[in-house]
């Protein structure tokens, strides 16, 4: 698997312990500067009147823009807070706050916080009324109960694990890249999570939830270009960096979820000079941030902004250097993804050697079996291992490190747990495993 493709996880004892302790520290501190403020602005009555009144308005447009048109399009978000599954009727029944309009029958997305993405329907919505919930064809900006389709036989899932706590069911549709491998910058979930931030930061799960997209998400970035040229006689661009008002010396990195969260920068798309648009991934981003301590502000001017303190972004930086990849987000849609036995070649043969020879040193792992899968042009190994929940990250990696000298015509490897693989146990009981431990 490429840097590229790889997606980084954190661990959560780890989180617990040094992110936590990080958020707790920044409120903290924030806290005091809070009361010194006001200490100070006691004897500034009049300035205290006009920031508030400019405050008041800034929540305005943002509550405003959260009811209404939380992306500036025609689309919709649901955090899932709390969730109920049937598998008998092949259904899970979501329950949290609607950002947006959704009505019956819209095919949405259940972006799962796995990293699984499902493509499912509405089937029902119930709207909040006067403390009831009451049956609609459509709702928006209410408390809801929406009623979505699962195959639970098709897809795996369990009515435990159908639709987790926190996953975002949304009508955004998974960025597809196009015949020269381009695809939008898109974060559905990360907005979705974003819109609940607020209320929902001090959850560990949903920190949890909320940085898992964060680090493996794609951003987009405003730049202009330098007066003076590099090295190789181009320009360099130069990141468009956000002033703290209250603290002018500080500055911030603004990361966009998507063009619509960037087109609300009103005030740099109005100037005559128009800012180039950089992509970068979270790891090219904190590059950026960890060299002058910049904070993070992920979609600054709305729907829903969120601020990083950059000892919570140099918390994550740490967890990120422990590395760690788990299995890629895979678009539950077989018409989208073909698997099947790799062509017996040379570099199968060196891959399938070192895949059994760390297998050999693993006794988590109690089988491993080597694969190719195929998305739209996209082609990469799939290794799918019988080992514990929970040891994904060390045997994700380990394989990895010891396929990586022998990835030569294929580049990617992709992993899947046995039990998260349901097709998996009917494939080999007709074709050997390449590794059973004694």
């Amino acid at each position: 698997m490429s840097d590229k493709d790889k997606i980084m996880n954190l661990e959560g004892d780890d989180l617990d312990a040094a992110l936590m302790a990080a958020i707790d520290e920044t409120d903290r501190e924030e806290e005091e500067a809070r009361q010194r403020r006001i200490e100070a602005e006691q004897e500034r009555a009049e300035q205290a009147r006009v920031t508030a009144i400019e405050d008041n308005d800034r929540k305005a447009k943002i509550d405003e823009l959260r009811k209404n048109n939380p992306n500036l399009g025609e689309r919709f978000f649901l955090v899932a807070e709390n969730n109920e599954c049937n598998e008998q009727n092949n259904t899970a029944v979501l329950r949290g706050s609607l950002f947006g309009g959704a009505k019956v029958g819209d095919e949405v997305f259940l972006y799962r916080n796995d990293g699984k993405v499902l493509p499912t329907k509405i089937i029902s919505i119930e709207a909040l009324n006067g403390g009831i919930y009451e049956p609609v064809n459509e709702a928006r900006a209410k408390s809801v109960v929406i009623t979505i389709e699962i195959d639970y036989k098709k897809t795996g899932f369990t009515s435990q694990n159908g639709a987790p706590k926190y996953s975002v069911l949304t009508s955004v549709k998974p960025p597809v890249a196009d015949d020269k491998g381009r695809a939008p910058v898109e974060n559905p979930a990360l907005l979705g999570l974003s819109l609940k931030h607020t209320v929902l930061r001090s959850d560990k799960d949903f920190t949890r939830a909320f940085l898992q997209n964060l680090v493996n998400g794609r951003f987009i970035v405003p730049a202009h270009a330098s007066d003076e040229a590099g090295p190789d006689g181009k320009k360099k661009l130069q990141i468009m960096m956000l002033m703290d008002k209250e603290h002018p010396e500080r500055k911030m990195f603004p990361l966009f979820t998507d063009v619509r969260t960037l087109a609300l920068w009103k005030d740099i798309l109005k100037q005559e000079k128009k800012p180039s648009i950089v992509a970068l991934s979270f790891p090219e981003a904190v590059n950026f941030v960890m060299k002058d301590k910049f904070d993070i502000a992920l979609n600054p001017m709305g729907p829903a902004p969120v601020f990083i303190p950059n000892k919570v972004v140099e918390s994550v930086s740490e967890q990120l250097k422990k590395g760690g990849n788990v299995k890629k987000e895979v678009i539950t849609d077989g018409s989208k993804i073909m698997i099947g036995p790799p062509v017996e070649d040379a570099e199968t043969m060196a891959v399938r050697s070192a895949l059994v020879s760390y297998c050999q040193s693993n006794k988590n792992i109690k089988k491993a079996g080597l694969l190719l899968i195929k998305r739209s042009s996209r082609v990469s190994w799939f290794v799918i291992t019988d080992a514990p929940k929970g040891s994904e990250q060390e045997v994700f990696k380990g394989i990895l490190d010891a396929v990586r000298p022998h990835l030569k015509k294929i580049g990617t490897v992709d992993f899947s747990l046995l039990a998260d693989t349901p097709f998996a146990k009917d494939y080999f009981s007709k074709k050997n495993w390449d590794y059973i431990s004694k």
